[in-house]
């Protein structure tokens, strides 16, 4: 297809299945920025999955692991690992609150912050570059497309609502 063409003319030209289209483009779009962020990160010992987890840490006052894994969508095995391996390079910590033996809390350390803010750079210049050419106006309409496809797939209300506002204002860490 020319690059001149839109994609969904093109589309409509070739009968294609909308719904499975898409989800195709989403996923491609999503992948390949999260493989040049991956490439990115590992400078500094860190993949995509533990930079969500990460990000998620940061911004979750109080996360624990089954915050860090409804917001992260990945399996729990896999993050207790990138757990461990941040806990190691000193970016996070892991406690346990005394009440509660089996409930694990994570904070991010003064380094876990540093580095954080360092990868959050790369990875605005990766959001620019890849909205390059995309007007606001429009990327606002693929928000409310995005939030309405999740309301469809989400089993609850507040399940949306803790996705949609990332847990919540009552437990967002305040950032001046």
């Amino acid at each position: 297809m020319p690059f001149d063409q839109s994609v969904s003319q093109a589309v409509r030209e070739r009968s294609v299945d909308v719904p499975e289209y898409f989800f195709y483009l989403l996923f491609q779009a999503q992948r390949r920025r999260d493989l040049t962020f991956d490439m990115a990160l590992a400078e500094g010992g860190l993949n995509i999955n533990r930079w969500r987890a990460l990000s998620v840490i940061r911004r979750i006052h109080g996360c624990t692991m089954k915050d860090l894994a409804g917001f992260t969508a990945i399996d729990r095995t896999t993050l207790t690992r990138a757990v461990d391996q941040m806990v190691e390079q000193g970016l996070v910590l892991r406690a346990t609150p005394p009440g509660d033996r089996r409930k694990v809390v994570l904070t991010l350390t003064d380094e876990g912050e540093a580095f954080f803010q360092a990868a959050l750079s790369v990875l605005n210049d990766f959001n620019r570059v890849a909205l390059e050419g995309v007007p606001e106006d429009r990327q606002l309409v693929v928000l409310d497309v995005l939030g309405r496809i999740l309301r469809n797939l989400c089993a609850t209300e507040e399940q949306l609502a803790e996705l949609l506002t990332f847990g919540g204002r009552e437990r967002r860490r305040v950032v001046a």
